[in-house]
């Protein structure tokens, strides 16, 4: 079983350098012309089922991908990125000026602190590392199958850290760009690491 996970296009909150978790943004030109070139590279690859976030940034970026197969993508609010409550929309330096004692907080227990009206890490983590699960249970990871996940960067730092570690302990060892292609491969039940942002 191979499992691709890619991260939407670039949006114009990326590009302003603002918090957009639950707040759905659009791709800016970039992110469009980015997600056709991801749409390029996985052209001959035949997915089994593709998995999509229901916010417009990442059902875009598959549409461009879906394009001209004959998979209807599964949309989900299971993955989602992390719900970043009153700080959506919001860049650092306006967090730091207003709200530098939550985001200590946040820097001290990363996992558990949770934004006002927004989600933990952890909880976060719960959700997607739950719904993949759950996908997975369907098959046996031998399968010779492709499953394709569109997704936002932390969803993918989750579920790349429950796959290397089994736990949310790895969230922040992983770097995940713009349509970046992630790919594991399960071999011997076990999953390996193919490729990160190819």
């Amino acid at each position: 079983m191979n499992i691709y996970l890619i991260r939407h296009g670039e949006t114009y909150a990326n590009e302003n350098s603002q918090f957009a978790g639950f707040w759905d943004v659009e791709l800016n030109e970039k992110g469009k012309i980015q997600a056709e070139v991801v749409a390029e590279k996985l052209k001959d690859i035949p997915f089994e089922k593709i998995f999509v976030s229901d916010l417009q940034r990442a059902q875009n970026t598959c549409a461009a991908i879906a394009r001209n197969r004959n998979v209807t993508p599964i949309v989900t609010e299971n993955l989602r990125e992390m719900n970043f409550g009153n700080w959506e929309g919001l860049k650092f330096n306006d967090i730091k000026e207003r709200n530098p004692d939550l985001l200590k907080q946040w820097f001290d227990d990363y996992k558990h602190f949770k934004v006002p009206g927004g989600e933990s890490t952890a909880e976060m983590y719960q959700r997607t590392t739950h719904f993949f699960k759950s996908v997975l249970s369907d098959y046996n990871c031998d399968d010779p199958i492709n499953l394709l996940f569109v997704a936002h960067g932390g969803v993918i730092q989750a579920l790349l850290s429950y796959l290397c570690y089994d736990a949310l302990e790895g969230y922040w060892r992983f770097h995940i760009e713009n349509c970046g292609v992630n790919q594991i491969q399960y071999v011997m039940g076990m999953p390996v690491i193919y490729a990160i942002n190819k």
